[in-house]
């Protein structure tokens, strides 16, 4: 890593698991200095000289934090250059002839985002040449260079990298895109826009190719990519114009060892939530759905599908007669969490799950609570997925309603 003066010294390997470790001492550290300082000011008048004192090395561990999370980070373009690869001997299969273009490679992420994120990028390099560049022979009767060009490019957005998978390619094709709906009886496909035709490719078994390849055809695709993106906290989206090319947007966190939380309770459990996945905050009264852990809520108009955050987890502390829905982001649309009370957004450091609680859905990870207590990481993604029902959860299809919605 840089020196302070800008220069690359000398490098040393650390396993993962040791940086790990250092981060969760770094956050235990903290917690336990935030409790000494809540003792502190009990016994002294703030501004006296043991305050101030405490505070410097509050601000020292903080800062021994951020050095360790700093660490943890490398430039995309370690994760980029190792598709070069994938891109050829796909066109080869393909006897195509394309050109890997890499943008962004200096923006720098987390290394377990990238190790996690490198499946699903190959993915999308490979589908960019088999479903978007065409043949040289197509390409030079549409007048275009019979070299396609698919392109890696990265960016950082607040809390967030992006990253995008173009190609120069055919796009879409919105005719067979409806014709395999219909094949898979999904209803009403004339009527969907064109943004909703392009979500159709991530369900599962959906495939637009005319035949079975090593690359394409199987039906296995672009639904893992999403459920893979979604267990890393982000999202995935597409844009798409016939004749025009493809650009598949990832949106991941920098880092999954420390996110900015946004902190709730349920059943008198504390919970964090990752904010970039938070929309807003609402009441909904005791009697407006009393008796149903699901329904609908109208949401200044719009239909707003939700569930108790309480009953999901499986827990049996009775609701409170005025509960809180957290609006969070899931997929293309918006879900209502319903929670007994809201604690405000912090800095969180996430340590993975003991044995214990790995099989327990929608729970990704633990912290620390400022007390030395545990709080649980919620996984929205995962939590949604394990309560959707097609028989009866909102979410779970576009066409279902299990009541009249509620006013809020």
């Amino acid at each position: 890593m840089p020196t302070p003066d800008g220069q690359w010294g000398p490098a040393l390997r650390i396993e993962m698991a040791k940086m790990d470790q250092l981060l969760d001492l770094a956050g235990r550290a903290l917690v336990a200095q935030g409790q000494l300082g809540a003792s502190l000011i009990e016994s002294f008048a703030a501004g006296s000289d043991l305050v101030e004192q405490h505070q410097k090395v509050e601000r020292l561990l903080m800062e021994v934090q951020d050095w360790i999370i700093d660490t943890r980070m490398v430039p995309v373009s370690i994760f980029f250059r190792s598709h070069a690869r994938t891109l050829r001997d796909a066109a080869k299969a393909q006897h195509k002839q394309v050109h890997l273009r890499i943008e962004g490679e200096r923006v720098r992420v987390d290394t377990g985002i990238g190790e996690s994120a490198r499946d699903v990028l190959t993915h999308l390099v490979r589908n960019a040449v088999d479903h978007g560049i065409e043949l040289p022979s197509v390409r030079v009767a549409r007048g275009k260079d019979p070299h396609g060009t698919v392109t890696l490019r990265a960016a950082q957005n607040g809390n967030q990298v992006v990253i995008q998978v173009a190609d120069d390619g055919a796009g879409f094709d919105l005719s067979k895109i409806r014709s395999r709906a219909r094949l898979l009886g999904r209803a009403n496909v004339d009527s969907l826009s064109v943004q909703e035709l392009h979500q159709l490719v991530f369900a599962p078994g959906f495939s637009t190719a005319d035949k079975v390849t090593e690359l394409s055809g199987r039906g296995v695709g672009m639904d893992v990519v999403r459920r893979r993106v979604e267990d890393l906290h982000g999202t995935v989206d597409i844009d798409s114009t016939e004749g025009g090319g493809t650009t598949v947007e990832l949106r991941l966190p920098l880092s999954l060892s420390v996110i900015e939380g946004f902190w709730i309770e349920a059943a008198g459990t504390d919970f964090v939530l990752p904010l970039d996945e938070v929309i807003e905050c609402v009441e909904l009264p005791f009697d407006r759905l009393e008796g149903t852990s699901e329904g609908i809520v109208d949401l200044r108009g719009e239909p707003l599908p939700f569930v108790h955050l309480r009953e999901v987890l499986g827990a049996s502390a009775k609701r409170r007669a005025l509960e809180q829905i957290v609006v969070v982001r899931y997929r293309s649309g918006r879900v209502g969490l319903g929670v007994d009370a809201i604690r405000g957004e912090r800095q969180t450091v996430i340590k993975p799950l003991g044995r214990l609680f790995r099989s327990v859905p929608g729970i990704s990870g633990s912290t620390m609570r400022a007390d030395g207590g545990v709080a649980f990481v919620i996984d929205v993604a995962r939590l949604l997925r394990s309560a959707a029902r097609p028989s009866s959860m909102a979410f779970a299809s576009e066409t279902t309603l299990i009541r009249g919605p509620a006013e809020i």
